[in-house]
């Protein structure tokens, strides 16, 4: 039977690096997919910080304001008058988190023994930073922009740490999007080229980055921006990255929400019936998102070998539906440590 990891999406609610990545280390040890960074400068808020960062910057600036209390009441940007939006106009702060992170993730793993342990980097998709900054304009008008924005901080993670990075690609937008307009999810993504464009931030980096993706329905204030009646959206979505990843880059992991924010894991076993579809290529790992705080731990049991079931194998690795830095420190540490608790059921 193969070993399944736990995976910690990133962000904790913790007042800096060392002290997230200890207590992820405390809580999964041995079984962490990845080390995360803990992403403690923006864990309550996400993408907020990296857009306003891009205000302050002078190169977005207020088209509509709002109170970030919801998705909806965001607060929306546009391009200065006559000015371009390029990437090389943004800084996204990716490559500075990967060097403050860097020599706190070599101490631990060195004195936890895990040489074999990368540090994950998470990036926010092309399509999710200029639909949450932008709107659907921002899709149309300023993607590539963002796109390369991210592809240049890649590189340059690339060459500070080599192997010893994942980049985890996060399209919060996109599941959301493809959710939202199931049962027509599929002509979207053909229309939005949502699975390709997701493919091809990885088809611009450097050969030999590493990657895992992770496929997110929000979790703004603990709160889901969409559910799904079943799982087909998730597998139609992986199945599309799958599809148009390129090949000589290799995807380690997928992630795939089963969960919801403050929404427990469906009880409906026809909920995860479409899994048998899941068409992911050899090497990479399904990671299913279903650890929550809800549920006992006999009661995600069950859910564990339900998921198992549709998928006909043993899980890669279990996670929560999201990164943990919206929920209090005690619950983010409890579900780690379920996380782990579950990794061991037979």
């Amino acid at each position: 039977m193969g070993t399944r990891a736990v995976h910690l999406v990133g962000s904790y609610p913790a007042e800096t690096a060392e002290e997230a990545m200890l207590a992820m280390l405390d809580g999964a040890g041995s079984r962490l997919l990845t080390l995360p960074t803990g992403e403690t400068s923006r864990y309550e808020y996400y993408i907020q910080p990296i857009i306003e960062g891009l205000a302050a910057q002078g190169v977005l600036e207020v088209k509509r304001a709002g109170s970030w209390n919801s998705s909806r009441e965001r607060t929306v940007y546009r391009v200065p008058r006559g000015t371009e939006l390029t990437g090389d106009s943004m800084e996204l702060g990716y490559h500075g988190e990967a060097v403050e992170a860097l020599p706190i993730y070599r101490r631990l793993r060195a004195e936890r023994d895990l040489p074999g342990l990368p540090l994950q980097i998470g990036m926010p998709t092309d399509f999710t930073l200029a639909f949450i900054a932008m709107g659907i304009d921002g899709i149309r008008s300023h993607r590539d922009a963002f796109r390369d924005a991210t592809v240049r901080d890649i590189a340059a993670i690339r060459e500070l740490a080599g192997e010893e990075v994942i980049v985890q690609l996060e399209a919060t937008a996109e599941m959301v999007l493809t959710a939202k307009s199931a049962p027509l999810h599929r002509g979207l993504d053909s229309i939005l080229g949502i699975g390709k464009g997701i493919a091809a931030s990885a088809a611009a980096a450097p050969a030999g980055t590493r990657f895992g993706v992770h496929l997110c329905v929000g979790s703004m204030n603990n709160r889901s921006r969409a559910t799904m009646r079943d799982a087909r959206p998730l597998v139609d979505l992986a199945n599309s990255i799958a599809r148009h990843w390129p090949s000589d880059r290799p995807l380690e992991y997928l992630h795939g929400p089963l969960a919801a924010g403050d929404v427990p894991p469906s009880a409906d076993r026809r909920f995860y019936a479409p899994l048998s579809d899941l068409d992911l290529a050899p090497g990479t790992r399904f990671i299913a998102g279903f650890v929550h705080e809800s549920p006992s731990l006999e009661e995600q049991s069950t859910t564990l070998r339900v998921i198992e079931e549709a998928l006909d194998r043993r899980l890669d690795g279990i996670a929560s539906a999201c990164g943990l830095g919206r929920r209090p420190r005690a619950i983010a540490d409890a579900m780690v440590a379920r996380a782990a608790a579950l990794a061991e059921v037979n």
